[in-house]
């Protein structure tokens, strides 16, 4: 089954113009379709384009070819759903908000798979080889791997939507991602009134967790520039939590951890420390009278990767990364 992304081709262009024509009542079951010559004129277009769109319609089950006759109609409501493999490093709180939203304004039109590459090269190689034949768009979140290019570059360019993370593939694929460096710093600008009230501000980075290190470059950035003191750790594990001291956590344990300090040594979020989070969800607005969050808001990627799926038409989208202000810096 054929399906056109990014620039439709000629041939694609028809498939969907029939294709809706089919499912709005336009042309009825049983009905004929225009002739290979009608629809090059039509169309404006060569036989040899009309012919390689009728073999696709008819390979979907929405008309078949009548010797002599033409080409009729045999489906109403023919089942043209894309089938579509997702895959993303693990489905968190913040990823599982993009993909149920993502899944309720598709579910007429898409069929879709998830899969996890746990930041994995080998099992997204895996995942792709397995699969390369058996879907009509691949949406792949990337990470920081020196052979990402090759493994995502055997799929079909035209069948691959890039989401939140674009590491080491540039502008080669449609994408709607996330600008980690630029977010970072702009959000922090934001939180600069709260953060210069602490003595000292973390950044926990998990050095092997596959988090992409321009958003610890951006951290860097934004403390050089303001003259804050910090220092960045793999982990809050083993650091002393201390009183007057701000917090930026990636990793939801790191903020667990920083709340049941708060808890046993009876401090207050955002007064005697502070505590900043990554990646907005719905239980970080209410814990604690409210988590401070830097984000991109995930019901927006959502509805671009929507938009796209619909439209048929290339996309290379930054979903900004914002600063949400509330109780705990």
């Amino acid at each position: 089954m054929v399906r056109e992304f990014g620039s439709p081709s000629k041939s694609g262009m028809i498939v969907s113009a029939i294709t809706e024509s089919v499912r709005n009542g336009e042309i009825a079951k049983g009905h004929a379709i225009p002739s290979i010559n009608s629809a090059a004129k039509k169309f404006n277009v060569a036989r040899k384009t009309v012919v390689r769109a009728y073999s696709v319609l008819i390979r979907q089950g929405i008309i078949e070819s009548r010797p002599k006759r033409g080409y009729f109609v045999v489906n109403r409501r023919p089942d043209v759903k894309l089938k579509i493999l997702f895959v993303v490093h693990s489905l968190n709180a913040y990823l599982e908000v993009l993909y149920n939203e993502f899944r309720e304004l598709v579910k007429d039109e898409c069929e879709i798979e998830i899969f996890f590459h746990h930041y994995n090269i080998k099992i997204l190689e895996m995942i792709l080889n397995r699969n390369s034949s058996g879907f009509d768009l691949f949406i792949i979140s990337s990470f920081d791997h020196p052979r990402i290019p090759n493994v995502i570059g055997r799929i079909p360019a035209g069948k691959i939507l890039i989401i939140s993370r674009n590491d080491r593939i540039g502008n080669k694929y449609n994408s709607i991602v996330q600008d980690f460096y630029e977010g970072t710093c702009r959000s922090l600008k934001s939180a600069y009134t709260g953060i210069r009230r602490y003595n000292k501000f973390y950044l926990s980075f998990p050095e092997n967790s596959g988090h992409p290190r321009t958003l610890e470059t951006g951290f860097v950035k934004f403390c050089t520039d303001h003259y804050i003191p910090y220092k960045i750790e793999d982990s809050l594990k083993y650091v002393q939590i201390r009183k007057g001291d701000a917090y930026l956590v990636i990793d939801d344990s790191d903020l667990i951890r920083l709340l049941k300090t708060c808890k046993v040594r009876n401090w207050r979020p955002g007064h005697d420390i502070g505590v900043i989070s990554y990646n907005e969800t719905p239980l970080k607005e209410v814990i604690r009278d409210g988590i401070s969050v830097i984000s991109c808001n995930f019901r927006i990627m959502a509805g671009e990767m929507a938009e796209f799926i619909k439209n048929r038409i290339s996309v290379q989208k930054i979903v900004p990364i914002n600063y949400i202000k509330r109780n705990s810096l």
